[in-house]
């Protein structure tokens, strides 16, 4: 909990710079809970301290920045940094296979694909570099993608964040059942989109 909190701290103290940065860290392909940066951007967002807008357009340049240094590291030191470093970003030479085959069937549209569907995400991304896609090409896919996943997050987390305030959550007088009933379904949100992901795994990546 403690990586969760820094992150939640960071877009509450720094704002749009923790929101791009954290982002664009993101955007490379490494793992972590990214959705606790849009959900204290949200909560800014309802307080009136932050604008949705700039949430969404500043998440999606950061995820932009990270996916271009991500290609620009995949076209110039190939399959090599991914066997070498592949366990940090959760991604091995087989996805890289995979994402081949994805590139032979769909072309540029794997990148808006991997990123929507989510666990082929990081092999998509590093694949377009090491197999040196069209940049502008990778580029316009990725922009686009990113800023319907940003979207996405921002307006789920800012409706959150509004229905938490709503029933003054964040003031801690609401009661005991409340929280219970909020672990519970966040739990049951967790494991649905788990399983969800799970399956695309295996049927888009086997």
């Amino acid at each position: 909990m403690e990586g969760e909190s820094f992150l939640y701290n960071s877009v509450i103290i720094y704002g749009y710079i923790a929101l791009f940065i954290g982002l664009m860290i993101e955007g490379t392909g490494m793992p972590g809970p990214v959705q606790i940066l849009f959900f204290a951007a949200a909560y800014l967002v309802s307080k009136g301290e932050m604008n949705l807008f700039y949430v969404i357009v500043i998440a999606a340049l950061g995820n932009v920045t990270g996916n271009v240094i991500a290609y620009l590291v995949g076209y110039y030191k190939g399959r090599p940094v991914v066997e070498k470093y592949g366990k940090y970003l959760k991604i091995t030479v087989k996805d890289l296979e995979a994402m081949d085959k994805w590139f032979a069937k769909y072309g540029g549209f794997t990148v808006l694909l991997g990123r929507l569907i989510g666990l082929p995400r990081t092999p998509a991304i590093w694949a377009s570099g090491i197999t040196r896609m069209n940049f502008t090409v990778y580029v316009v896919f990725s922009a686009i993608a990113d800023f319907i996943w940003s979207t996405f997050w921002a307006v789920v987390s800012y409706l959150a964040a509004k229905q938490l305030i709503n029933i003054n959550f964040f003031g801690k007088s609401q009661p005991p059942w409340v929280y219970f009933a909020s672990t519970i379904g966040f739990m049951i949100f967790l494991y649905v989109v788990w399983k969800v992901l799970l399956w695309m795994k295996e049927k888009y990546l086997t």
